[in-house]
């Protein structure tokens, strides 16, 4: 293609846009401004190229008698473009209807107009938003409403192509127009019981249903920010107020009422966040107290009064003065902050500034999981900005996940698949593993890779987003993927994301 050979880029920003491929397409193309005035100077205008891919805004320079383009901004993918207009709240950049991509058109994909949207003399506004850890905004303006119209509607065409012949994911909301103001939801679990800023509520809901079901609070507390369930030992775990408590599994039953169910037994206080897993072929729970200089791990393991053959529920037996149900297992210190916990077969893997280590429960030794001999890992190594966030197992090898990039390391803590890595569009703080897929949460979407290239295979975006269950706790016979986010009203949601036939 012609455009190829006249753009220039800035110096390391070069871009391969595959402008070169014979099934590239060219959309619609156009002169904007830059400000809302009636001036046309040249310097005041831009060309902007919509292809079937992604859009190009380049500033048209005239060398030799020959137009030049230079590309003053990152072309954006489609997948990450969001379009809207200055009219509009600020917060509709995000808070997007779900069919559509777009803010400010309806589910028809036709622009919705206001009256100030027309009779403007200056010109008529088009928001451009990249998201992602290299996005920006950028506002320009179309010299009457129906350019500006083609312009959005040309877009958004586009982008529901790419959306049908790209879908890995299906998003299903699972609940609604229920969560509103302070009633946040922060985490959702196996069964889905949902920790809210008020209490936890509890749903009904079959796997991997379309069907939508009302929740009804279960327990009142204050900012519940993590939960988890240990069906086997029939106890309930919340994090609430900085503060671990256990309930009985009773205690989620709506229609129970029974008082002592509903009194928490308080196991540590002043906590960040506490997991639950299997290692040494142990269920335990870690809880994890840490400051900026350091952690402080102490692991619990369940008693199993019921298997020694109790006859009374282990928790009402508790509640008359009985044993503890949690007794400590082992405890250690990190001399640094950490943010993960992880489980090994035999080990712990803490997620900290430092990196990955990897704690010994057998011996509580502890060493880093890359191994500073392998040059290769420099990338990371020396940097002290990246932040560890996920591990996974697979075929031998880990699949570590940063919040910038993910690769993977043997079992000794060197590079393997040299050749692969993952940098993220945007800035993740959670993750999710479905084979052949890792997703990636951020704020503002769900970024899909698949795991053998580690191409990017889907884009959901969303506002506010939240991954509240990994889909690898149990709900009946399997788990879900659950993320919590808000629609267009301001309004929270609770998604399950379901693999597309």
């Amino acid at each position: 293609m012609q455009l190829e050979e006249r753009l220039s880029f800035k110096q390391g920003e070069n871009v391969d846009l595959k402008l070169s491929d014979p099934n590239r397409q060219m959309l619609h193309k156009g002169m904007l401004k830059k400000r809302e005035s009636s001036s046309d100077t040249r310097g005041d205008t831009v060309q902007v190229f919509l292809f079937d891919h992604a859009l190009l805004i380049v500033k048209v320079k005239v060398v030799s008698k020959r137009e030049q383009y230079k590309v003053t901004r990152r072309p954006i993918p489609l997948e990450l473009l969001v379009v809207s207009t200055a009219e509009e709240p600020r917060g509709s950049l995000t808070k997007r209807p779900s069919s559509s991509l777009l803010p400010g058109t309806s589910k028809n994909g036709k622009l919705e107009t206001t009256k100030a949207d027309t009779g403007k003399s200056g010109g008529y506004s088009l928001v451009f938003t990249h998201l992602g850890r290299r996005g920006y905004t950028i506002t320009l303006y179309a010299g009457t409403y129906v350019n500006r119209r083609k312009w959005i509607e040309n877009i958004s065409s586009q982008q529901r192509l790419l959306i049908e012949g790209s879908r890995v994911f299906v998003s299903v909301v699972t609940c609604e127009k229920y969560f509103m103001g302070g009633n946040r939801v922060n985490y959702g679990g196996r069964k889905l019981a949902y920790g809210t800023d008020t209490g936890i509520y509890v749903s009904d809901r079959k796997p991997h249903s379309t069907t939508k079901s009302t929740p009804v609070r279960t327990l009142t507390l204050s900012n519940v920010a993590q939960m988890d369930i240990l069906e086997e030992y029939g106890l309930i775990l919340v994090l609430s107020d900085k503060s671990l408590f256990s309930f009985p599994l009773e205690a989620l039953d709506p229609n129970d009422q029974t008082l002592a169910n509903k009194r928490p037994r308080k196991i540590a206080g002043h906590l960040n966040f506490f997991k639950v897993g299997v290692c040494l072929g142990r269920f335990l729970v870690c809880v994890v107290k840490s400051s900026v200089l350091s952690s402080t791990i102490k692991v619990f393991e369940p008693v199993d009064h019921v298997s020694k053959g109790k006859k009374q529920p282990a928790f009402r037996k508790l509640l008359q003065g009985g044993t503890e149900m949690l007794k400590v297992f082992k405890e250690f210190y990190i001399p640094t902050e950490s943010s993960s916990i992880h489980f090994l077969k035999t080990k712990l893997c803490v997620g900290c500034a430092k990196g990955f280590e990897v704690v010994s429960l057998e011996n509580l030794e502890t060493q880093s999981l890359l191994d500073p001999a392998d040059t290769s890992l420099d990338f990371v190594q020396r940097r002290e900005t990246v932040r560890p966030i996920a591990i996974y197992r697979m075929n031998g090898e880990f699949l570590v996940c940063y919040d910038e990039f993910a690769f993977f390391v043997n079992k000794n803590g060197w590079r393997a698949r040299s050749d692969w890595i993952i940098h993220w569009e945007g800035m993740p703080s959670s993750f999710a593993l479905n084979y052949p897929y890792i997703l990636a949460f951020e704020p503002s979407f769900i970024e899909i890779h698949h795991l053998e290239s580690g191409a990017l295979s889907q884009v959901i975006p969303g506002n506010n987003i939240t991954l509240l269950s990994d889909g690898r706790g149990k709900l009946g016979e399997g788990g879900e993927i659950l993320y919590g986010c808000e629609n267009s009203e301001g309004e929270n949601q609770v998604h399950a994301l379901m693999r597309h036939i």
